[in-house]
């Protein structure tokens, strides 16, 4: 029997308020899992920056900047005005073949200053193979024309007043959700041509733009609710656009669009692992060679140079008859299992054969994390098997590292400390809103230097070199809180390397699953002082509890190893959380900030299997949104990138951007590099898990 298939769907377009949609108009489209799209747009005297992340196959979210122009005050006509705003978008249904469509529910401008604000209803259809129709109604700024009565206001008189507030915003803007006199109906239609790219596109519009013609300089006309536009995929990441808006202007859209789960190159697995092969049954299982420390040397010093070749460091072998534990250090793969599996295969290809257990412990940053527990038969008889992966997962032991030697030879690698790592890597940043700038994208090139004494303790120095978008000194700032974040702009400043820290760290464990460490020094760009942490976490649990506690001095911005007057303790209880669920991860952290005010800061992050991660935070302190100023209170988005995934070799080094908005004092953390959660988190149960198919590559 032949059955009739829909063919597959395209990634949805994006409109120029970067959310998948049709020009200015939404649609109840949503992109595919985990899609990432930054778009810029403009027409008239308006553009719009915009980030939007597929946060869950139904829920959607969107960063924006936007400019327009001449809007205008009483005491400032020529006044430009730069907004933030935020939108959410959630799927009710999802479209599938016969009558249902999809629909969505959105709300823009969530969190602004409520100059794009609107909630609407929508829905779409795709009628056949290349026509999608999508109609909604919409409040607030989608039902500026042709409106209707609201229905809502039969329920309550106030919901027919809407709360407009163009202040400073950063605040849920919970007044003006489905309120107003009137809601309004838009629409419209797209079609993939034949043509391979193109897309045209028709819409009504609900939108009266009646702000960005009022004021005194203005020179937008809206003379019609119609727009039309044709788009074109340049490639699979990259659609330009142009339109004709309103019956006035012309406008112009580009996205740049990748998702976490598809590399921008193909995967080069390199070399593969060495050939293994399952012992012999005749093979001698005497014990003898254990009692000469001779054959114990050469045998380690052999495998250990095998797994040089690997990308992996053995540094340690304890011989416990027919078990054996080894600690590795993993440094070149992204994920853990395959540097285990590689590891595994240098044992079981050099081990004698009266050995039975592979125990591997894995090192990172100077602390023992996880041991897997490896029975050697049960791993030979998985080599050849189609289900390997599962069948391999299904019999290691995992256990948090806690080892006792005593009594036991070991070989520890010679010449092992003091050893020197370095990393030189290329640093972008993006501050928003920024006093007299409201938006400025710089890169950095970083250099680390580790210097480790020993397997906990190391000296650790990092420089900073500016390549452009440099600041020039702006003074300094008028907050009127202890300016611990305020003048971050003239850390940044100028063209000259920048010491961003230079400290002296020592980590350890208290037990399995208790770690520890302690720095002192110049902790980051504006702070020195001392810096303790501690953090609780089982490999096999899914949640940890941890404290920090720090008592810094704030350093002088221009001078590399001059400090000021302005001290202050810090610290925080912190809970974590894996939810298992679409690796969303939640951080709860709660205590006294930089500024001396106190608080709590809650994070909300989603994690790929490869290394990328999309977050974002939200800090509310006893400081009023008064004396925070723009925004209210701190938040932010952050993205860490794994090189993996733009280069075409093997790597373990990683990139975090953070999309931030003007630095205000209230809420200030100290930024430390390597928190033991971020350290630690990599090596549970659950990353293991996710990971675990590259055991065997």
């Amino acid at each position: 029997m032949a059955f009739a298939q829909e063919a597959p769907r395209p990634r949805p377009s994006v409109n120029l308020y970067g959310n998948a949609g049709l020009i200015d108009m939404p649609s109840a489209e949503m992109m595919p899992d985990g899609q990432m799209t930054l778009s810029w747009s403009k027409f008239d005297g308006m553009s719009r920056r915009q980030f939007n992340f597929q946060i869950l196959p139904r829920l959607s979210g969107t960063l924006r900047y936007s400019t327009i122009d001449n809007w205008g005050r009483p005491d400032d006509p020529d006044y430009d005005l730069w907004d933030r705003s935020f939108d959410f978008r959630l799927q009710i249904l999802e479209d599938k073949p016969g009558w249902q469509p999809s629909l969505a529910l959105g709300f823009r401008d969530f969190l602004g200053t409520g100059v794009y604000s609107g909630e609407y209803l929508v829905a779409s259809k795709r009628v056949v193979p290349s026509v999608t129709v999508t109609g909604g109604v919409g409040w607030g700024r989608f039902a500026g024309v042709n409106g209707f009565k609201n229905p809502f206001c039969a329920i309550s008189n106030g919901m027919c007043a809407r709360d407009e507030d163009y202040g400073e915003g950063g605040k849920p803007a919970f007044g003006r959700f489905f309120r107003g006199e009137d809601a309004a109906l838009f629409g419209g239609v797209e079609w993939r041509t034949p043509y391979d790219g193109l897309t045209l596109k028709a819409e009504y519009s609900s939108d009266a733009y009646t702000r960005e013609q009022s004021g005194p300089n203005a020179h937008f006309d809206r003379k019609s609710p119609f727009n039309f536009g044709a788009e074109y995929n340049i490639t699979e990441g990259i659609t330009v656009g142009g339109y004709y808006m309103y019956g006035d202007a012309l406008g112009f859209n580009i996205a740049l669009s990748g998702n976490p789960n598809k590399p921008l190159t193909p995967q080069d697995l390199g070399v593969g692992p060495i050939p293994t092969t399952a012992r012999p049954d005749d093979a001698p299982m005497g014990e003898g060679w254990q009692n000469d420390p001779a054959k114990r040397t050469r045998l380690s010093d052999a495998l250990a140079k095998a797994m040089d070749v690997e990308g992996i460091r053995l540094e340690r072998i304890t011989f416990k008859g027919s078990v054996v534990d080894v600690v590795i250090q993993n440094r070149r793969y992204n994920q853990q299992p395959r540097a285990i599996g590689r590891a595994t295969r240098v044992l079981q290809v050099g081990m004698p054969a009266n050995v039975k257990t592979f125990n591997v412990t894995l090192i990172a940053d100077g602390l023992e994390t996880t041991t897997v527990t490896i029975d050697r038969a049960e791993y030979e008889s998985q080599i050849s098997r189609w289900d390997a992966g599962q069948s391999s997962w299904d019999t290691v032991g995992l256990a948090g590292a806690w080892d006792d030697p005593a009594g036991y030879p070991v070989w520890t690698r010679p010449n092992l400390y003091p050893s020197v790592d370095w990393t030189v890597l290329p640093q972008p940043y993006l501050v928003l809103l920024t006093p007299g700038e409201p938006i400025r994208v710089g890169l950095n090139l970083d250099a680390n230097v580790t210097l480790r004494l020993s397997q906990g303790a190391s000296f650790n120095i990092g420089v900073s070199q500016p390549l452009f978008g440099t600041y020039d000194d702006p003074g300094d700032s008028d907050s009127t809180l202890p300016h611990v974040r305020s003048n971050t702009s003239r850390y940044y400043s100028g063209k000259n390397p920048r010491l961003t820290n230079l400290t002296g760290d020592y980590v350890f464990k208290l037990n399995e699953n208790t770690y520890g460490q302690v720095s002192a020094g110049y902790l980051e760009r504006q702070f020195a002082g001392i810096y303790s942490e501690v953090l609780w976490k089982p490999v096999d649990q899914s949640w940890g509890l941890g404290a920090d506690l720090a008592y810094v001095k704030q350093r002088q911005w221009d001078a590399p190893l001059g400090l000021t007057d302005y001290d202050v303790v810090t610290g925080f209880g912190s809970a974590y959380w894996e939810t298992g669920w679409y690796g969303m991860q939640v951080e709860l952290d709660a205590g006294r900030y930089l500024a001396g005010d106190w608080g709590g800061t809650l994070t909300v992050t989603r994690e790929f299997p490869n290394g990328w991660a999309v977050g974002a935070y939200a800090t509310l302190t006893d400081v009023t949104a008064e004396d925070y100023g723009e925004g209210s209170f701190d938040k932010g988005v952050m993205i860490t990138i794994p090189f993996r995934w733009t280069v075409p070799f093997e790597t373990d080094a990683r990139n975090s951007i953070q999309l931030t908005s003007i630095s205000r004092d209230g809420g200030a953390q100290l930024d430390v590099a390597n928190h033991l959660w971020d350290t630690v988190k990599e090596f549970d149960r659950q990353h293991m898990k996710w990971n675990w198919g590259s055991y065997w590559q």
